[in-house]
C-alpha cells in the first residue's frame, strides 16, 4: 500500500519538475534575448496609443455631382492651443478639468488668462515628452515654461465667448489632432501638402536676411542661410526604431536619425492639384513669416503664383468684401492676432480678427456655399488629456480645436470623428474631385460627417454675425520673462 501510494506522488512531482524546467528555459531565453539586444516590445503599458488606421476610401462628392452645395472652402489656421486649453470645459465635449503631472499628481486646470506673456515649449521632442507614450503626463517637463504649470490652464466661455458661440451653432470637433508632435513650420506644411517633408523643427538659425539684421525679408527657399532638422530617409526597420523611441521618450535615439537641410522642397502640394484642375486659390500669409509654408515650396516660391496667389493676410477680408474670394483659401492671421502665447498677444484680439473675417463671409454672397474650417496648428505646450494615435514617425500630436462653420454644418454638433490637419486637405480634394497627395490624406476622414448635405438649408438663418469684443482690462499672466533676442521674435511666430 505504501509503495503504490507513493507512485502517483513521484509522477506528479516529475511533471511539476518538467514544467518548472520548461518555464525556466523560457525565462532564460527571454533574458538572453534581452542581453543580446533583440528587439522587444516598447517599455510602456500596451494600448495607450492607437496605431495607423487602414486606408479607407470614403465616398467622394465632386463639385459637379448633384447634392454637393459647397463651392468654396476656407482653411483658417491659428496658433498653439490644445482642445483642453480652449474647450476642455465645453459642455458635452471630451474635455478635462484636471491634468496629470509627471509625478503622478493630478491638479486642477486653472482658468486661462487673455494674455500669457511668455511662450511655452512646443518643439517636436516637447510633444513626444508631453505625450509620454500615451500617458499624457509630461507637459510639466517641457523645458521652456513647463515647470510654471501655465500649460495646465483652460478657458471658460467668458474668456472666448465667440469661439464658444461658433461651437454652439455649428460643429466642434473634439478628436482633431495636430498632424505632428510640433512645431509650427512643419505643421503648416501639412495644411498644404499632407506631409512635412520629414521636417521636425523650426529654423535652427535666423539665416542671412531679417528685418533686425539688414531690413531684408527672406525665408526658407529665399534664404539659403536657414537650416532645419528633419528625419533622413528611413528604412522600415529604422522607422520602427524611431516609433518605439517616441513611445518610450528616448530623445537621444530619435535624434540619431536627424539630418540638417535647407528648408526648401519640391514635393507636390494641394495648390498644384488646384492649378491642374483650373480651381482658383489664394494663400494669405505674411512674407518672410515662419508660418508661410509656401515659402518652402520651391516651384511655388519661384513661380507666377507668387504675388497673385500668395498675398498678405491683411488682404483676406478685403477680398471677401470686394467679391474676390477664391474657391480655396488658406488664411494665416498675422503675428499678434493668431492666439499664439507670448509677445503680448491677446486671445481676445485674436478672436476679434477671426470674427471680423468670418462676419465678412457671412455678409457676402459666398456664405450660402462656403465651408470654413478654423483650427490650430500645434499644441503650443498646453495640456491635453487624450492620447493621440501614433500613425508614423511624425505623430500625431496632441489634440487641437476644430471649428467647422457653414450653412450646411450640423447645428450645435460635437464631432467625435478622428481628424487631423490633413483631413481638411482631404475634404478639399473630395469636394473638387481631386486625387490624394500622400498616405496621410488618403487615410484621413473627409470630414463629411460634420455636414448635412441631404437637406436644403436657409443660409440666411444660419448666419451668426457676432460683435467684436472690448479687449481692454483683461487678465494677464506674466509669471516668466519672455525669450530674449531673435528667439523672442521666433517665439512670436512658431
Amino acid at each position: 500500500m505504501s509503495t503504490s501510494g507513493k507512485g502517483p506522488t513521484r509522477r506528479a512531482t516529475g511533471r511539476r519538475s518538467a514544467w518548472i524546467a520548461v518555464l525556466a528555459g523560457v525565462i532564460i531565453l527571454a533574458a538572453g534575448g534581452a542581453c543580446f539586444g533583440e528587439p522587444g516590445p516598447p517599455k510602456r503599458p500596451p494600448g495607450l496609443q492607437a496605431g495607423r488606421p487602414e486606408v479607407v476610401r470614403e465616398p467622394a462628392r465632386s463639385n459637379g455631382e448633384a447634392g454637393t452645395p459647397i463651392e468654396r472652402v476656407v482653411f483658417l489656421i491659428k496658433e498653439n492651443r490644445t482642445f483642453d486649453n480652449y474647450f476642455g470645459r465645453y459642455p458635452g465635449a471630451d474635455g478635462a478639468a484636471s491634468g496629470r503631472l509627471s509625478t503622478g499628481e493630478v491638479i486642477d486646470l486653472r482658468v486661462a488668462t487673455d494674455v500669457l506673456t511668455h511662450d511655452l515649449g512646443h518643439e517636436f521632442l516637447d510633444g513626444v515628452r508631453a505625450i509620454n507614450g500615451g500617458r499624457m503626463d509630461g507637459f510639466d517637463l517641457i523645458p521652456i515654461g513647463g515647470a510654471s504649470l501655465d500649460g495646465y490652464t483652460s478657458f471658460t466661455r467668458k474668456g472666448i465667448p465667440n469661439y464658444w458661440a461658433y461651437a454652439d451653432n455649428f460643429v466642434l470637433g473634439d478628436r482633431t489632432f495636430s498632424s505632428m508632435y510640433g512645431p509650427t513650420f512643419p505643421a503648416h506644411l501639412y495644411t498644404v501638402g499632407a506631409q512635412a517633408g520629414r521636417v521636425t523643427g523650426n529654423k535652427l538659425n535666423r539665416g542671412l536676411f531679417s528685418r533686425e539684421k539688414n531690413d531684408r525679408v527672406g525665408a526658407y527657399c529665399s534664404d539659403r542661410g536657414e537650416t532645419v532638422n528633419r528625419f533622413r530617409r528611413l528604412s522600415p526597420t529604422e522607422r520602427k526604431a524611431v516609433m518605439e523611441a517616441e513611445e518610450t521618450s528616448d530623445f537621444e535615439r530619435i535624434e540619431e536619425f536627424y539630418e540638417v537641410v535647407q528648408p526648401c522642397f519640391d514635393f507636390r502640394v494641394l495648390p498644384d492639384e488646384l492649378n491642374d484642375a483650373g480651381i482658383s486659390w489664394r494663400y494669405y500669409a505674411t512674407p518672410g513669416d515662419w508660418r508661410n509654408a509656401l515659402h518652402a515650396i520651391k516651384h511655388i516660391r519661384y513661380s507666377k503664383y507668387w504675388g497673385p496667389n500668395v498675398v498678405t493676410p491683411q488682404q483676406a477680408t478685403k477680398d471677401v468684401r470686394r467679391q474676390r474670394l477664391k474657391e480655396v483659401s488658406w488664411v494665416i492671421p498675422p503675428t499678434g492676432f493668431n492666439d499664439h502665447p507670448g509677445a503680448g498677444t491677446s486671445v481676445c484680439k485674436s478672436e476679434n480678427w477671426a470674427v471680423r473675417y468670418i462676419n465678412a463671409i457671412m455678409r457676402s454672397k459666398y456664405w450660402k456655399s462656403t465651408a470654413i474650417f478654423m483650427s490650430w496648428d500645434d499644441f503650443g505646450g498646453f495640456y491635453d488629456h487624450v492620447p493621440p494615435p501614433h500613425y508614423d514617425v511624425m505623430g500625431l500630436g496632441p489634440r487641437v480645436p476644430m471649428l467647422i462653420i457653414s450653412p450646411y454644418a450640423k447645428a450645435g454638433y460635437i464631432d467625435h470623428t478622428t481628424y487631423e490637419l490633413s483631413s481638411v486637405v482631404r475634404f478639399i480634394e473630395d469636394i473638387f474631385g481631386l486625387g490624394q497627395l500622400t498616405r496621410r490624406d488618403r487615410q484621413a476622414s473627409n470630414m463629411f460627417n460634420a455636414f448635412d448635405f441631404r437637406h436644403e438649408v436657409n443660409a440666411d438663418e444660419r448666419k451668426l454675425i457676432l460683435p467684436l469684443r472690448d479687449c481692454t482690462g483683461l487678465p494677464v499672466d506674466s509669471t516668466i520673462s519672455y525669450r530674449e533676442g531673435w528667439q523672442a521674435f521666433a517665439a512670436a511666430q512658431d
